[in-house]
């Protein structure tokens, strides 16, 4: 078998996690909520509360990033700025919060809890580098399954595809705009911000039918081309990326589950990564240790705040509350530019990292 005819982990794996189970879940998530909204809501609410979304899937995909940035001493002669100064930026957050929140934050759990002017700043920069974390991710899996398949796309195709993820970055902005109400508090005046989003949203949402039909034609034309069918693991990243948004546009409460697939989607690039670069003859058991430390490295991570609280080392609820968003604020934000390092194919290193175990050509 050639490197081309390879999965990135197995073929049923890659189409699942890829894009197929994420695209199953919104399409029965839109289908249910036409039927019955409320039942629809009370089950998003089920998964939040009772499938530990966010601590099986959502934290270890966090954690798998600072695995694969800190395992290679090399990463911080190339790149200081990403293991270092901004780890050291983050901390110096925290230590400022420290200090702030007691003597801006009220001590009542039923109090409002105000924010620092750089976590407000940090607030209005997130759906940006979110938004293009989120597309830039989903473009990535395409792209590599579609390497993997043996296709090389051209310029028109790339950017006939590409289009797609573009457009939905930009319907990620102005949905955040929107939920944020950032135009109706610029533009109060008779409405004007609140009809400014509305027309935003609505030119966001055919922007994003015109790119789902010209990435169609893109496909068509890859497959013309190669006078061969594009197998499912190429194209369920794309569709399912639309059908994320898709499902948030009808039900903003779903935009969990969209972090969840971005995450699931995520996972098995580093775990290729892991299985490549450690042989070991009990790979199953090496890959089990390896989750497990990134669920209980994630816990504590994102919940450290929670545990302090718990054990009664400090009284400020306001302030453990402020922790916990800066906290996640830290890792989100230093995790998309953890990824713009390690997830450079054009670098030797990254493409022995991922596809070690394909054969040579």
């Amino acid at each position: 078998m050639t490197s081309a005819s390879k999965p990135l982990i197995e073929g049923r794996v890659d189409a699942l996690l890829g894009g197929g189970f994420s695209l199953a879940v919104s399409i029965l998530v839109i289908i249910w909520g036409s039927l019955s909204e409320s039942k629809v809501g009370w089950a998003l609410g089920f998964v939040t509360a009772y499938l530990f979304t966010d601590l099986l899937i959502n934290s270890p995909h966090f954690i798998a990033s600072y695995r694969i940035l800190y395992a290679k001493r090399q990463n911080f002669r190339r790149h200081p700025f990403v293991t270092l100064v901004l780890p050291i930026l983050a901390i110096s957050l925290l230590g400022y919060v420290c200090y702030w929140g007691p003597l801006n934050t009220s001590s009542d759990p039923n109090s409002a809890v105000s924010q620092p002017r750089v976590m407000l700043a940090l607030t209005y920069l997130a759906p940006i580098f979110l938004g293009w974390h989120y597309v830039g991710q989903s473009w990535g899996t395409t792209a590599c399954f579609a390497y993997l398949a043996g296709f090389r796309m051209n310029p028109t195709q790339r950017k006939l595809i590409r289009f797609g993820f573009l457009s939905l970055f930009a319907y990620h902005l102005t949905w955040a705009c929107a939920s944020m109400e950032i135009l109706e508090q610029l533009f109060p005046l008779q409405r004007a911000g609140e009809f400014m989003i509305k027309a935003l949203m609505s030119l966001c949402r055919v922007l994003v039918l015109a790119s789902f039909f010209a990435g169609i034609w893109g496909f068509f034309q890859m497959s013309q081309e190669s006078k061969r069918r594009i197998p499912a693991t190429v194209w369920l990243p794309w569709i399912a990326t639309y059908s994320w948004y898709v499902m948030v546009d009808i039900y903003p409460q779903a935009f969990f589950l969209l972090q969840i697939f971005h995450a699931l989607q995520y996972l098995m690039f580093p775990a290729r990564v892991e299985i490549n670069e450690h042989q070991t003859t009990h790979v199953p058991r090496h890959m089990l240790l390896y989750y497990g430390a990134l669920v209980v490295v994630g816990y504590i991570a994102f919940e450290w705040t929670t545990l302090l609280e718990r054990i009664d080392l400090a009284n400020q609820t306001g302030t453990m509350v402020l922790l916990g968003t800066a906290t996640m604020m830290c890792i989100n934000i230093h995790h998309y530019f953890i990824d713009a390092v390690i997830w450079k194919i054009r670098e030797p290193e990254v493409r022995a990292s991922l596809f070690g175990h394909l054969d040579p050509k």
